[in-house]
């Protein structure tokens, strides 16, 4: 009897370990890497056909156990040999990536329950053969785990040797060459670059990049596990920690699945009361009610109608966090960022805040209950039935979500192609849209409908083989509803027929059936679907993994008030580690004077200014306003102190009036005329028909250059800010706007510290101190007079715009 019960133990933990063991190798296993085309390796087939050997060895065990043995008497075995056959057919499976730790593990597992089950089954001395076979079968399989070892064994000592003979140097010990990198992880990093090569090669795309990261990075992470723990970063924005409307939704949804767990049994047994009072002749109307009033409670009237409710506020929530952390994460983002990424990509991404909505409401709502459903399920099966009904419910579940991951992996590069191909359509039509003036202007109207065209129909291909291969995966699929449901029947109804069960317990289990199939159908769609929003998901992460170049430290203050004395100290920078762009530059303003900055195009001035807003950082050096250095304080203080007009200034698609007070939302709108008349744009406006409330269109279309340039003047007199950069401000306008222009901006000089970049040296005359900037240096510096007087780079500059007699002049 206690050898017995020692089997039984042995016989189920090994079936409880080695599942547990597998699950958590699908967990924590990367994806596999994709070979180069040709012959696999000859390990790698000696290793499968072992597998699959093993995998015969326990069907083979379960076929005799099954035709010859008492079902009853030999319960723990068969669930021993069929959860072994489960799982080292997903080892099997998983040869395609190969883990020869994974194998090792399982081998090791597998072993360990095994020989002590072999030693006694040895013990009883069989003498029939049946148990003979038995024990031949599995000293056989025994064999088969000392070959895999050591086919695992050779091969790690033949990679080891393979990486020894590699770092063995050629000439003098000397290992470095030209772009090589000294990394541990230099081997694995190769193999996946040409692992890679034949699929990426032509894939030029930012998605192909994300997608390339997220594969390093699985690799490197180790497995899918720590992939979606990345996923984690989102979690802040999700849990609902100071909304208690929120909380009390979650907790009332969380309530109703609970209840819905209880319902799926009550109403099966009610339905099976009923039968069974029927087949006994009695009449069944209070079982027959009970059962209509739970179907009410648990249906859409009632359970139904509430978690409809309360899931309301819960997905607002969840999309109004994500989306909202999305854009204040985009805005807050550097200057090299939005110049290196697509503006309507970025737009797009934003966009997938409703994917990971959907991502929480599945996985917390939908996958969660519906995992929960499996395992009551197997609990109940067993409770009512058998270990065997369990035991199919276990094999069927698994086998159903095993197809569902493997269709979904199917298709999972053409979800990711279709993916990819609408956000290419909503890129084009974005472009052409917004420069509808450039395509009206080149006359290119049909090759901007042939460019979209194609991409619509790139995304129609990439749509139909999506399409096309989720239908056949979800007719896979449905084969294998019957089939389960055929599997359970016979095994219950073999238990009616032995008198172990009632009729009204094949009621029961067509009931219940159905209320487990239905979740396991919909956990199964809904993994396709969660994988189809990690995909849209992606890209929302790589943007939220995208941090700013550009942060405060920590303990920044703000930018005490002063007179605006600007300082660049030994100041370099370069925009690449290759180039510099700035060197040396030294530079004093005091407060209310005008620095004027020229040279050439590509000389650094604008990068200058770029530097005083820090919208980059100086490589080396430091740049003080009042003293103290910007990198130690806020960057909304500084910004706040500077005022800019670009070159090419943008307005929002709307009134003139809002442009203008979104320089200082609480300007009077007598404040705002005041601006624009020093801007000398007040007049013209009022000739406007609807005056200060006419809309200016998308990027100020409605005005024209010289308008544009002189509303954002007005923005920036509006702000009054202590320090003004004026990057060719006046470059738009005509000579006598200019002249008004520069008889407003000279009364304010004598408050405000005033940068100008100007390739127009007339309107810089009158600047107190000239810059001239010649590859990123300041080669001269003084008045007008002083530089024309010097004869340098400055002179020459003034005598290709305007000759020789105008020198003369203005000595």
């Amino acid at each position: 009897m206690a050898t017995q019960l020692i089997s039984q133990a042995l016989h189920y933990s090994c079936a409880l370990v080695a599942a547990l063991y597998i699950v958590v190798c699908f967990l924590s296993g990367s994806p596999a890497k994709r070979r180069r085309k040709g012959r696999p390796k000859r390990r790698t087939q000696l290793r499968a056909s072992l597998t699959a050997l093993i995998v015969f060895t326990y069907i083979g065990q379960t076929v005799l156990s099954i035709t010859v043995n008492d079902l009853d008497r030999s319960q723990s075995f068969l669930v021993h040999m069929t959860s072994q056959a489960a799982v080292w057919s997903a080892v099997w499976v998983r040869q395609h990536n190969p883990s020869k730790y994974e194998l090792a593990g399982a081998s090791v597992v597998t072993a360990g329950f095994e020989i002590p089950l072999l030693a006694l089954s040895l013990s009883h001395k069989p003498r029939q053969w049946e148990p003979i076979a038995q024990i031949a079968t599995s000293v056989i399989r025994l064999l088969l785990l000392v070959l895999v070892a050591i086919t695992i064994l050779l091969e790690i000592r033949q990679r080891k040797k393979k990486v020894l003979d590699e770092s063995r140097p050629f000439l003098n010990g000397n290992r470095s060459s030209y772009g090589a990198a000294n990394s541990p992880d230099l081997d694995d990093s190769s193999a996946l670059s040409d692992s890679e090569s034949d699929s990426d090669k032509n894939e030029n795309t930012r998605a192909a990049r994300v997608k390339r990261l997220r594969k390093e990075r699985l690799h490197s992470l180790g497995g899918w596990w720590n992939y979606l723990k990345d996923f984690s970063i989102f979690l802040p924005y999700l849990v609902p920690r100071n909304n208690r409307k929120v909380q009390l939704c979650v907790a009332t949804s969380v309530v109703c699945i609970a209840c819905h767990r209880v319902l799926n049994i009550l109403i099966p047994q009610q339905l099976a009361d009923v039968t069974d009072s029927i087949f006994a002749h009695k009449t069944p109307y209070t079982s027959l009610g009970k059962w209509a009033l739970l179907q009410v409670v648990s249906g859409g009237a009632g359970l139904g109608l509430i978690e409809a409710l309360v899931k309301i506020p819960i997905r607002q929530f969840s999309y109004r966090q994500i989306t909202n952390a999305a854009f204040s994460h985009v805005m807050n983002l550097s200057m090299d960022f939005h110049i290196e990424n697509d503006s309507a990509e970025v737009m797009k991404s934003i966009d997938q805040g409703g994917a990971l909505n959907n991502i929480l409401e599945m996985a917390i709502l939908d996958i969660a209950p519906a995992v929960a459903d499996l395992f009551i399920g197997c609990f109940v099966f067993y409770l009512k039935f058998n270990i065997y009904a369990s035991l199919l419910v276990v094999i069927a579940s698994i086998t159903y979500v095993s197809a569902e991951v493997f269709t979904s992996n199917w298709n999972l590069e053409h979800r990711r192609d279709l993916t990819q191909t609408q956000r290419n359509e909503t890129r084009i039509m974005h472009q052409a849209v917004q420069g509808w003036q450039t395509v009206t202007y080149f006359n290119q109207f049909s090759y901007e409908r042939s460019r979209f065209g194609e991409a619509v129909d790139l995304c129609l291909k990439a749509s139909a083989s999506f399409g096309q291969r989720r239908a056949i995966g979800k007719a896979l699929l449905d084969l294998l509803r019957p089939l389960s449901f055929v599997g359970l029947s016979s095994l219950i109804v073999h238990e009616i027929s032995v008198g172990r069960a009632s009729t009204g317990d094949f009621v029961f289990f067509i009931q219940y059936w159905s209320s487990l199939i239905s979740p396991l159908a919909y956990l199964s769609a809904q993994y396709r679907w969660l994988v189809s929003d990690l995909v849209d998901a992606e890209r929302l992460l790589y943007l939220f993994n995208s941090k700013p170049s550009i942060t405060e430290k920590e303990g920044a203050t703000i930018l005490k008030s002063g007179d605006g004395r600007v300082v660049f100290d030994n100041v370099n920078f370069a925009y690449d580690a290759r180039l510099s762009t700035l060197k040396d530059v030294d530079i004093t303003v005091e407060p209310g004077t005008t620095v004027a900055l020229v040279g050439r195009t590509g000389s650094g001035k604008t990068t200058i200014l770029r530097l005083l807003l820090r919208l980059y950082d100086v490589t080396s050096g430091r740049i003080e306003i009042d003293g103290q250095d910007i990198r130690d304080i806020t960057l909304s203080s500084l910004r706040e102190t500077i005022g800019v007009v670009p070159q090419d200034p943008v307005l929002f698609n709307a009134s003139i009036l809002e442009n203008l007070r979104y320089a200082r939302p609480s300007a009077t709108d007598e404040e705002i005329h005041e601006a624009c008349r020093a801007a000398a744009i007040h007049e013209k406006i009022l000739t406007f028909v609807d005056g200060y409330d006419t809309t200016v269109g998308e990027n100020g279309v409605k005005l024209s250059g010289g308008e544009l340039q002189r509303i954002a003047i007005a923005r920036v007199f509006l702000k009054k800010s202590p320090v003004l950069l004026l990057d060719e401000a006046t470059s738009a306008v005509d000579s006598e706007t200019e002249s008004e222009i520069q008889i407003a901006l000279d009364r304010l000089r004598a408050r405000r510290t005033t940068f100008v970049i100007a390739h127009r040296l007339s309107t810089i005359v009158g600047a107190d101190r000239i810059l001239v900037l010649h590859e990123g240096r300041v080669v001269e510096s003084g008045s007008h007079q002083e530089l024309v007087r010097k004869g340098g780079r400055y002179q020459t500059l003034w005598e290709n715009q305007f000759g020789g007699d105008k020198i003369k002049k203005a000595l």
